[in-house]
């Protein structure tokens, strides 16, 4: 079910923070942080979530939810933060703290490769996702 023409891009993403943090992934709270990394691959045809859960000295844990109504909901956002004659993006960053339920996104037009995650550079992406302080 996709989002009509009445929500805006916050209540997306307020939409997508309620799916997530009701998900096994995330919502039994044994985290300090968390990130979600949605890439999109050939055009709109591949879509792959991976996620990380943050221990509190920073250590990660893969933890990608299962909902599935999630991907959908992304799609939506995509669509809702379109730039005029530009791609949409191509990689989202969504990072949330347990602490004080912040949750900021982070779309990528330019370089989505960079979030691309191969066995050689798991480690760093994880590390590059990590929510800060």
């Amino acid at each position: 079910m996709h989002a009509g023409p009445a929500l805006d891009r916050n209540e997306l993403i307020a939409r997508i923070g309620k799916l997530l943090v009701a998900d096994p992934a995330v919502s039994d709270g044994q985290w300090h942080g968390y990130a979600l990394i949605v890439r999109y691959a050939d055009g709109a045809i591949a879509r792959r979530l991976s996620g990380f859960r943050y221990d509190p000295d920073g250590t990660p844990h893969a933890a990608t939810p299962d909902d599935a109504s999630l991907g959908p909901a992304f799609d939506d956002l995509r669509e809702a933060t379109r730039v005029p004659n530009k791609e949409p993006w191509g990689a989202c960053i969504l990072r949330l703290w347990r602490e004080t339920g912040r949750l900021a996104v982070e779309f990528e037009y330019d370089a989505p490769e960079q979030w691309d995650i191969t066995p050689a550079n798991l480690a760093d992406v994880a590390v590059r996702a990590r929510p800060g302080e």
